[in-house]
């Protein structure tokens, strides 16, 4: 189902626009620590598994956001909606409750991935609001 590029649609079209990217950057950042930290082999500590498992997570969530964006939000569906503004806004709140606050990751690189986020949410709910297509 396409979505006619008027009012609701150029929404749509925008926060799929924003998920893809946020799916990239997660994506990106996941699979580059996952090759680095089997560079050396399998982990040898807990705290080192933990990790690799923190960026496989984050490699699979930038997967599905682009594809729900792609498949879902691109043509404005309620499913999709909800899918990508709570899944993804879950991860973001605790990414920066227990990662940025406290200092583990840099305030400015760690408020990229919720930044995108933020914008895609709101083109999605103004678009939503507009006119839903599909459910």
């Amino acid at each position: 189902m396409e979505v006619e590029m008027t009012g609701a649609g150029r929404w749509a079209a925008g926060a799929a626009a924003l998920y893809v990217l946020w799916g990239l950057l997660h994506m990106g950042l996941g699979v580059s620590m996952v090759v680095g930290g089997l560079a050396d082999g399998a982990p040898d500590t807990e705290l080192a598994a933990e990790s690799l498992m923190f960026f496989i997570c984050a490699t699979v969530l930038g997967v599905q956001a682009i594809f729900v964006a792609l498949a879902m939000n691109r043509v404005n569906s309620r499913l999709g909606y909800w899918l990508n503004v709570a899944v993804l806004g879950v991860v973001d709140v605790a990414f920066l409750v227990f990662l940025v606050v406290p200092g583990y990751v840099d305030l400015i690189g760690g408020m990229s991935g919720p930044a995108i986020w933020l914008m895609a949410a709101a083109c999605a709910t103004v678009a939503l609001r507009r006119e839903p297509v599909s459910t």
